[in-house]
């Protein structure tokens, strides 16, 4: 893909495509993901493509991401840029195999286990998978009847909180464009945990557009070292995505030695709305996603992940506005009292009140240390912009390997994922308790 601007190359093809869609009675959110959905879609596909190219044919800077004992597992990350007219586009990424489950069967019955099994991994990566990649991990038991103590007080507390905690991903779908007719719609808010089956992506309909929350995922960093304080962004917000057919893989023995490979795929779409961090899921510029699994005809399934997106330019953005500070400070030391007392006035407040300007408190760092020390810092001590990309990488990385294993126990619960009428409700529904 050399020599090609994305931006160009996708507004060229927005413009090739047919009248904007029909937006009427939806809310100005849904308006402004919908009005953009393909913008980020061809975006997402431009840099499958070329990460297809680059595979082969090798990343400009390729590094060990992480290292498996005893295990057959695999993972790398990479830096790299696509040329552009004016400036190169700076990107990076993770690909990460490994092993998933391997059956026990003797071996009379070798054979045709290893059938039934290609036919189960089928359908449960294309119809079930998106609905079942999220966990609730265990929690601690909270007694009935404790005095329930006033919210200020509260977080003095040391009692045991009911809190829900999970990991994994949280996939919900949102809007459908129908491949038929061209609609774009919204599905029913009873239907948005039920994922459709990705084999009507392509047939039924044109793309989805679906919500990803990585659960329990922050970018933390330490200014003064491991034994320092910590700074930690949270980065578990919810992403929009969009699936097209040219994300779905759904092949029967594509090469020898191999009986299926199924999976899923997206790219993201930039939330529209500001935020305080400007980097991390729903404030990509360009980024795709694809986990695709593979049952070879030993009956061993592997797992393959590849995740790439656009470098960051700056990862929070920080208004300077002393006059919101004071109050902030002033509410922290009363307690909350002085938002109880001002809250009458606090849309008055607001609007009178405006930042001075703006600053990046990682960045800021990272440039401040490096100047003082004339790069020695990033040298000997990794404070740098690079190092803190391969942080985020390591961490995209854990969090994968985290859902891929939660869903290792979700197949091995079903006896039969073909026996429809006997699934468990929550995997049909996509919801929990």
């Amino acid at each position: 893909m050399a020599g090609q601007n994305i931006d160009g190359v996708v507004s060229r093809m927005i413009h090739q495509a047919t009248s904007p869609p029909d937006l009427a009675g939806l809310t100005p959110e849904d308006r402004a993901i919908l009005e953009c959905a393909e913008k980020y879609l061809e975006k997402g596909l431009l840099l499958k493509r070329w990460w297809e190219e680059a595979e082969t044919c090798g990343y400009r800077h390729r590094f060990e991401l992480s290292r498996n004992f005893n295990r057959p597992d695999s993972s790398y990350g990479f830096f790299d840029e696509i040329p552009q007219p004016g400036a190169a586009l700076p990107i990076m990424g993770n690909v990460q195999e490994m092993f998933y489950d391997q059956p026990r069967v003797p071996p009379p019955l070798h054979q045709p286990a290893i059938d039934w099994l290609r036919l189960q991994l089928h359908e449960f990566v294309l119809h079930y998978f998106m609905r079942v990649s999220s966990f609730r991990q265990p929690e601690a038991f909270v007694e009935g009847g404790r005095p329930s103590s006033d919210g200020v007080l509260d977080r003095f507390s040391w009692c045991t909180r009911d809190a829900i905690r999970r990991t994994g991903f949280g996939f919900s779908q949102i809007y459908y464009k129908l491949r038929s007719t061209g609609e774009i719609g919204k599905f029913a808010g009873d239907e948005q945990s039920e994922i459709t089956d990705l084999r009507e992506i392509g047939t039924t309909y044109e793309w989805i557009i679906a919500k990803v929350r990585i659960f329990d995922f922050s970018l933390r960093v330490k200014p003064t070292g491991p034994r320092g304080p910590e700074l930690v962004f949270g980065l578990d917000e919810e992403s929009y995505l969009i699936l097209s057919r040219d994300f779905i893989l759904d092949l029967d023995h594509p090469e020898p030695g191999v009986l299926g490979c199924y999976g899923l795929g997206y790219a993201f779409i930039k939330s529209p709305s500001d935020s305080l961090i400007t980097y991390g899921p729903g404030q990509f510029d360009a980024a795709f996603e694809s986990i695709q699994f593979r049952v070879h005809e030993t009956g061993e399934i592997r797992v393959r992940m590849v995740f790439v997106v656009n470098r960051p330019g700056h990862i929070a953005h920080v208004n300077i506005d002393p006059f919101q500070w004071t109050l902030q400070a002033a509410d922290l030391f009363s307690l909350g009292l002085t938002s109880r007392l001002l809250g009458p006035l606090r849309e008055v407040i607001d609007q009178w009140t405006f930042p001075v300007g703006s600053f990046d408190p990682v960045y800021g760092y990272i440039a401040l240390v490096n100047g003082l020390t004339t790069g020695w810092a990033g040298r000997t001590l990794c404070i740098s912009k690079e190092q803190l990309d391969k942080d985020f990488l390591l961490q995209h990385f854990s969090q994968h390997y985290q859902a891929i294993v939660g869903s290792l126990l979700t197949w091995r619960q079903i006896a039969d994922w073909l026996d429809t009428p006997n699934l468990p409700e929550w995997v049909i529904t996509g919801r929990s308790s």
